[in-house]
């Protein structure tokens, strides 16, 4: 694969990255060790302002039955919310949780660890006006986080992904409806904040976007001048990475 000074790191899944820069303070991931993850070219600019995110603000259902559940039928279980921060810094106990909301995107994920980190990354990202895109931005507004790169429009769902555990915490099912991100996160709505972009340190972007997404992103930040971080979301998705490694 062609290296390029643009595309300075690769952010491999399940791995997350020590602080780099003033502006990016350290990017974690639940239930992994954290390492260094080493970026080619030029070091990072240590600017005045934030680092720009591009994906998915995602709301997770995981739901894990007390007892060993019967196809056809319900199994009890007990609701819960948490932030994707309560599930970094321990607060969630696994064990005790049957049904559980949390708050997640990998560039949502990302960002909310950057602000908890003294940081004020600015997301650029859809949601729709349902009960799990007002969750997730009201979280966002009380975090002090600006929404002014955040499409919101009553036609778009807002992403949600369902997963279902057995007894022993293995997956035994899962549910994605994320192609509101791909649909609503066009090209279009991110040349709106090149301005933006102009003066970002780094621009990370998620591989839930779409390829031409991807590609205006990438473009628009090699014609400023800025360092590009690649979050490669899953194994099927981080293929996207090969209509923008020219840049």
């Amino acid at each position: 694969m062609k290296s390029s000074s643009n595309i300075r790191g690769i952010l491999q899944p399940n791995t997350a990255v020590h602080p780099s820069s003033s502006s990016i303070r350290g990017i974690l991931q639940p239930n992994t060790a954290v390492h260094p993850v080493m970026l080619s070219g030029r070091q990072l600019d240590h600017r005045d302002t934030e680092a720009v995110i591009i994906g998915g603000m995602v709301l997770d259902i995981h739901a894990t039955p007390s007892i060993h559940a019967n196809p056809g039928t319900t199994t009890p279980g007990k609701c819960y919310f948490y932030s994707f921060h309560s599930i970094v810094a321990g607060y969630l106990n696994m064990e005790s949780c049957q049904v559980y909301y949390v708050q997640g995107g990998v560039a949502r994920n990302v960002a909310e660890c950057m602000s908890k980190l003294g940081a004020k990354p600015y997301m650029i990202s859809a949601l729709g006006f349902d009960m799990a895109g007002n969750l997730l931005l009201e979280q966002w507004k009380t975090a002090g986080l600006s929404t002014e790169g955040i499409l919101k429009n009553k036609d778009i769902e807002t992403p949600v992904v369902c997963n279902i555990f057995d007894v022993n915490g293995e997956v035994a099912a899962g549910v994605a409806s994320v192609e509101a991100l791909e649909k609503y996160l066009t090209p279009d709505w991110i040349l709106r904040y090149k301005s933006t972009l102009l003066s970002a340190p780094v621009l990370m972007v998620d591989a839930n976007l779409s390829g031409p997404s991807l590609e205006t992103s990438c473009k628009m930040a090699a014609d400023t001048g800025c360092p590009v971080w690649f979050e490669p979301v899953s194994v099927t998705k981080s293929r996207r990475i090969s209509s923008i490694a020219k840049y």
